[in-house]
């Protein structure tokens, strides 16, 4: 990838699918309909659908944008989609790259404030991110303190970081999820892109991580959307997807933590187990954090 002189406030918006047709994504919806009545936006915005499902889908979402459509039936993960879209972003000279995923609700406000943020940002280079408030429960998940942070504050009364009325940069380390997450195209390719060790969990944390000790800051928008979170319910994530979980959470406290701070997360990853006995139907997963904690080095 080579970064390029970019067109202010340009954006190439990435939908990562599986297991689902594009006009069955609530994101997908959701965008197409704001489109239809907004075509200052469309002249901002290009569009790529990554399918990791296995079956490709025909992209039957008529917007009045470029669509790309791309199909990964081996299912690389989220690493693998999101490098792509970034290398499509920096060919095209787009300054920024929109992270999508494929059952948000989007909303009008929240693109009128990307766009006014992008081009109010042009100048500021040390900004590389911009972030909404995501919201589970009516309550901030994102943006939130940085995993490190929170193991070694853990009995602070809240580890979201942000208020409902609070935006601008940040001055402090933070991290977000991936859904709504816009980064600036050249700042993400000058610390070397999305991890493909993190290729799906703990990938959001990675990044945000590696943007924070490159000395790039976040900035956080007034809009709020509601989000879906896979591990809202822990009863309902797949044994599979617990263990990626916890595999990914182990090695970024590992590479980003000293010695001190994998003593903590020890700590965090017994009570944790204590947390998986009562609440997860599978009880292998429990013995395997407990077991983990203990091998820990």
């Amino acid at each position: 990838m080579t970064s390029q002189s970019s067109s202010p406030g340009s954006i190439t918006a990435v939908v990562v699918l599986y297991k689902r047709a594009p006009s069955a994504s609530e994101t997908l919806c959701s965008l197409k309909e704001i489109l239809r009545a907004d075509s200052i936006l469309a002249s901002h915005l290009s569009l790529i659908i990554y399918d990791n499902s296995p079956e490709s889908h025909d992209s039957d979402l008529a917007v009045d944008i470029p669509v790309l459509y791309k199909h990964d039936p081996t299912n690389a993960g989220l690493a693998a989609a999101y490098n792509f879209a970034l290398d499509c972003a920096d060919q095209a000279r787009h300054e920024w790259l929109l992270l999508l995923d494929q059952d948000t609700s989007l909303t009008p406000e929240f693109f009128a404030e990307l766009i006014a943020c992008t081009l109010l940002l042009r100048d500021r280079t040390e900004v590389a991110s911009i972030v909404p408030k995501l919201l589970v429960g009516g309550k901030i998940f994102s943006p939130g303190a940085h995993f490190i942070d929170q193991l070694r504050r853990p009995y602070r009364r809240t580890n979201h970081a942000v208020s409902h009325d609070e935006n601008g940069i940040q001055q402090g380390r933070l991290g977000a999820y991936n859904s709504g997450a816009t980064f600036r195209v050249s700042r993400l390719i000058s610390v070397g892109g999305f991890p493909k060790e993190f290729w799906l969990d703990y990938l959001d944390h990675a990044v945000f991580h590696t943007l924070s000790i490159h000395g790039y800051q976040m900035y956080v928008m007034k809009t709020e959307l509601n989000h879906d979170s896979s591990q809202s319910k822990m009863g309902d994530v797949p044994v599979w997807r617990q263990r990626n979980i916890l595999q990914a959470q182990t090695l970024f406290v590992k590479r980003t933590g000293n010695y001190l701070d994998r003593l903590f997360y020890r700590v965090w990853l017994l009570r944790y187990s204590r947390s998986l006995r009562i609440n997860h139907p599978d009880k292998r997963l429990w013995k395997e954090a407990f077991l983990q904690a203990l091998r820990l080095k």
